[in-house]
């Protein structure tokens, strides 16, 4: 049966001439993965979590001790800071501080902070999860001075206990009076801070640099030579820090993902817009085929019914009495006054009709212009009545002409 592996960590890690990958899990000590120049690392592809470890020299880390509340240490520390003339820009990513001892009201803690200076990575694609001192990465000796170089420079870290109190570059580049000097001269400056602690000895983190008995006989520490120890990853969430490039990188990629995100909810809609499309389309044409077919079945019936509608038109006279001409004089000689007219004229057409009469008197003629617009059954025409002509004899003639409305 296959065993679960565990995941695996990578830790970017400066080395006394550059820099360093290695890779282990979280409790354990790491393995060297690859090497790398003096500018930059890089971060494996598969790594589950990233840890960067900025040298020395990219940061502040001062021991001071502070008077006030323990809540109200970050405050105290950026004062400390700006009256040693650093100022930290961002302090919820760029301070760090850590309290080691309370004495009197007063904490003695170690304050890092970040500098104005670009994170070292090679591909700020596979950006860091953690970000902390190198330092923090190994196993310090209790009490003591530890002196390596980091990046081709020598590098001071002094702990108290077990927790670092101070970590700095030195201006030598060699480990000779000159930089034994300079340590003495700090060593110095801190006990007067009363921050140094109980000093044990100086161990050597280097291979064949520097003068044991020298070193004892200039600063009156024992002094000693060990291998630097593997580094370890340092618990999950001890680190705050955050350089202002790796956290607008991270920003840049936030907007990318969003962006994409966005490009394929935008891409997923359209997909589905066109889908709804496709299948109206399909739905309208399916239909249209199938009114289609309809209407080629219903074609050679509708050219019968037209032949029908036709065939009533033209017998519609003979068979509707309202278009048969006789039927319609019958109609013109229903009001009362009409046997008192003397018809002269009768025209008629299915739109049209036109009377003209003779009355013994002008009173009979409008009588009967007045009566025959009354008619029901000729009330679909619209009667145009002029006024009746007069003879010397008195008699009157008149003429009605009448027309079906479109």
């Amino acid at each position: 049966m296959a065993r679960n592996r565990k995941p695996t960590h990578d830790l970017l890690l400066p080395g006394a001439d550059g820099w360093s990958r290695w890779t282990g899990t979280e409790g354990s000590a790491c393995e060297h993965a690859a090497s790398f120049g003096e500018s930059a690392g890089i971060f494996a592809k598969e790594a589950h979590r990233r840890v960067l470890a900025l040298p020395a020299s990219h940061a502040w880390v001062l021991p001071a001790w502070l008077h006030g509340q323990p809540e109200h240490l970050r405050d105290m520390a950026m004062l400390h800071l700006e009256r040693m003339g650093v100022r930290v820009t961002d302090p919820d990513h760029g301070l760090q501080v850590r309290r080691i001892q309370e004495k009197d009201g007063a904490h003695l803690a170690c304050i890092l902070a970040l500098k104005d200076q670009a994170a070292p990575l090679g591909d700020t694609a596979r950006l860091p999860d953690e970000v902390m001192l190198s330092a923090q990465c190994r196993e310090l000796p209790a009490d003591s001075i530890i002196i390596q170089r980091e990046m081709s420079r020598l590098i001071v870290t002094i702990t108290h206990g077990t927790d670092i109190i101070y970590c700095s570059p030195l201006s030598a580049h060699r480990l000779d009076e000159l930089a034994l000097g300079e340590l003495n001269h700090l060593c110095v400056q801190l006990g007067f801070q009363r921050v140094l602690g109980s000093v044990q000895g100086i161990v050597l983190w280097l291979e064949e640099e520097g003068d044991l008995a020298q070193i004892e006989r200039v600063t009156g520490l024992s002094a000693s030579r060990e291998p630097a120890p593997a580094p370890r990853l340092p618990e999950k969430g001890t680190s705050t820090l955050l350089p202002a490039d790796i956290m607008a990188a991270r920003h840049r990629q936030q907007a990318s993902a969003r962006t994409r995100v966005m490009a394929l909810t935008v891409g997923l809609a359209l997909a589905a817009c066109l889908a709804v499309m496709m299948v109206l389309i399909s739905t309208a044409t399916r239909e249209r085929d199938m009114l289609l077919e309809k209407i080629a079945d219903l074609t050679p019936q509708a050219s019968q019914v037209l032949d029908q509608k036709k065939a009533w038109i033209e017998a519609a006279p003979a068979v509707d009495p309202s278009m048969n001409p006789m039927q319609v004089l019958l109609d013109c000689m229903s009001p009362a006054s009409s046997i008192e007219v003397g018809m002269t004229n009768f025209e008629w057409t299915p739109k049209t009709l036109v009377l003209r009469g003779r009355t013994a008197m002008p009173s009979l003629a409008l009588q009967y212009t007045k009566e025959i617009t009354e008619v029901e059954a000729l009330s679909r025409y619209t009667f145009d009545v002029p006024a009746p002509q007069i003879a010397s004899d008195s008699s009157a003639t008149f003429e009605l002409k009448g027309e079906i409305e479109p």
